[in-house]
């Protein structure tokens, strides 16, 4: 007994420096979501899978072993596109000295006046984890891309693993892409389409410029000195094609718009978001260009077209009160957007296409679950697990390390109950990240395994909702639930500005917990929110996402007459 201490002692001792994970043995576990999968093990040490065996293997005297339960092995998971863990600062736009406008005649633009450009700046620098990264770990991530955002140049996104550990160990690539969108805070110039492309193109033509300044300083020529502009020589690297800009677009002729201007400037792009992307999949295929899709939530929206199709009754002029029914026309557009965009990441795929998935602001659990739905609707299984590993892993540039189950491989798996891209009950059991293992209890449905609400428990009627942040103006959540548990309703507010603003949402009630979610259009934006919390008799307590980078809590209160059981 003394000589097996002493000989795990020693092993231990020389496996690594002392911050090395211990080495850990995973036993029973399945590498295929067939029922009749043999039983497998897997060896990590020092943070990368040593090797990975059928059938049962002898634990080194120095491993940790943990039974795998005949769980379903998978690579963790990457977030190819959130916004977590990054607060993107407001760029400084005055960088140079004001023009005196009463001196004489301006005939000469200002050198810098940069509202909406900072690549110089980096999500690395200001990372903030901890805690908010269990989100990704229960959900079976091992890594997230976080990227600045809402700026013209935002900035510079930083591949971060999950596991719970400081930003310096957590931090995988400090750089991965530059961020480009077309839009910018505050006010002013340039506040239009034409005035984004117009300070974007004249960045980059300042870029070049410092960029051919440098070059003649370095080769000893006679020239001027080059300014010092920290974003001036960040754009250096993208200019040069060793860095990847990626551009925030949904609309197809965006897509366009920025492939023009990186052919005019010589940089190449990745698009995030990609609504529409699907329109141009054999452009980008053809260019190798990669998408990140961040899919929207949402119940299908009725089809007017189809045979079962509920026939609204139309209202007639004796009809008091009056109800509104919606267009034909409209219900037609808004179910074409929606069938577009389940179907838009097989187009991709099929075209050759390189995607990904992304988060944008909504939450990683969120991700799985429309990813599963996109399964559901025809993209192909393996497919879909591929641009949420190895495929994600290759366009973020963290390939072969990150994404496959392979001897040399990080040590960064996921254990699951059940396959989590077919089935809605999945749970991650255990999740190893650079080889440290984070065990999750699996708990039981609240109503007892059933998909409905439990007993006595009926969410129909107004609800008055207070935020927890005072930036969120107060709402009012108007909702009417089914026997099976659906709902449907309007979700009331007011945007920051005052606007009076709603959203159609539909959600379900599921035991004692009541999840609604619905597209808000404030001026040209649209923001997928989702209020998700737990139900006690007339009061409603939970959490909004959505409308801003992290989550916010809520409270809702449920108006007597409306009480509805």
């Amino acid at each position: 007994m003394l000589f097996h201490l002493a000989a795990a002692g020693l092993a231990l001792a020389a496996s690594g420096p002392a911050h090395s994970p211990p080495p850990v043995l995973i036993t029973n576990v399945r590498l295929s979501a067939a029922l009749d999968a043999k039983a497998a093990s897997i060896l990590v040490r020092a943070g990368r899978i040593e090797r990975i065996e059928e059938g049962t293997v002898d634990a080194p005297v120095d491993a940790r072993t943990i039974d795998g339960k005949a769980a379903l092995v998978l690579p963790a998971f990457l977030d190819a596109y959130t916004f977590g863990g990054c607060a993107t600062p407001e760029p400084k736009a005055e960088r140079d000295q004001p023009a005196k406008t009463s001196t004489d005649v301006l005939v000469d633009m200002r050198e810098a006046n940069r509202r909406g450009i900072q690549p110089a700046f980096r999500a690395a620098d200001v990372f903030e984890g901890g805690e908010a990264l269990e989100a990704w770990r229960a959900s079976g991530f091992g890594a997230l891309l976080s990227a600045p955002s809402g700026q013209l140049l935002a900035g510079q996104s930083a591949l971060v693993a999950t596991r719970a550990a400081a930003a310096r160990d957590a931090i995988v690539r400090p750089s991965v892409f530059d961020h480009a969108s077309f839009r910018s805070s505050g006010s002013g110039y340039p506040s239009t389409l034409m005035g984004s492309i117009a300070q974007l193109r004249q960045f980059f033509l300042d870029a070049r410029h410092q960029g051919e300044i440098l070059a003649r300083r370095a080769q000893g020529k006679i020239g001027e000195r080059p300014p010092f502009d920290a974003d001036l020589q960040a754009a250096q690297e993208c200019l040069a094609k060793r860095r990847v800009v990626c551009c925030a677009v949904d609309e197809a002729d965006d897509i366009e718009r920025f492939l023009a201007l990186a052919d005019q400037h010589g940089f190449s792009i990745a698009i995030a978001g990609g609504r529409e992307a699907w329109k141009r999949a054999r452009l980008l295929a053809e260019r190798g260009i990669p998408v990140i899709l961040t899919p929207e939530g949402g119940d299908e929206p009725e089809d007017p077209d189809a045979k079962d199709a509920k026939k609204a009754k139309e209202p007639q002029p004796e009809d008091v009160p009056w109800t509104y029914v919606e267009p034909v026309g409209a219900k037609r557009d808004k179910h074409q957007q929606w069938a577009e965009q389940r179907d838009g990441a097989r187009v991709l795929a099929e075209a050759g296409v390189r995607i990904a998935f992304g988060t944008g602001k909504d939450k990683p659990k969120d991700l799985v679950e429309r990813v599963r739905k996109l399964v559901a609707a025809g993209l192909p299984r393996e497919t879909a697990l591929r641009a949420l590993t190895e495929g994600s892993a290759e366009i973020l540039g963290a390939a072969p390390a990150l994404g496959r189950l392979a001897a040399g491989s990080d040590g960064t798996f996921a254990l699951w109950t059940k396959d989590p891209l077919t089935d809605k009950d999945a749970a991650v059991t255990w999740l190893f990240v650079d080889g440290r293992p984070h065990e999750f209890e699996v708990k039981a449905k609240s109503s007892g395994g059933k998909d409905g609400p439990d007993d006595g428990v009926d969410a129909t009627g107004t609800w008055s909702i207070a935020y927890d942040v005072p930036q969120v103006p107060s709402g009012e959540l108007e909702i009417k639930m089914e026997k099976d548990g659906s709902v449907e309703g309007t979700l009331r507010g007011k945007s920051p500005g005052g606007a009076a603003v709603e959203a159609a949402v539909s959600g379900r009630v599921r035991g004692k917990t009541l999840q609604v979610s619905g597209t808000l259009a404030v001026e040209d934006m649209r923001m997928l929110l989702e209020l998700e919390g737990d139900l006690d008799g007339d009061t409603w307590k939970g959490t909004l996402s959505g409308v801003m980078p992290v989550e916010i809590g809520f409270t809702a209160q449920r108006t007597p007459k409306d009480g509805g059981r």
